[in-house]
């Protein structure tokens, strides 16, 4: 997974990352069940399934 694009920002709606070539915000999926839960400072919280996992940067 490659995360060459992150923007955090207290404002919800202008949190963006970009994985993979997509730009995505909160709540977007990136694959079927693997959903973009939240963007923090210092990486990306992902859920797959009932699982949640992050990726730091």
């Amino acid at each position: 997974m490659s995360i060459p694009l992150h923007t955090y920002s207290s404002t919800p709606k202008e949190r963006i990352v970009g994985i993979n070539g997509r730009l995505l915000q909160e709540g977007d999926y990136l694959l079927p069940e693997l959903r973009v839960e939240q963007i923090t400072p210092d990486g990306v919280v992902f859920s797959y399934k009932k699982y949640r996992f992050s990726h730091g940067l």
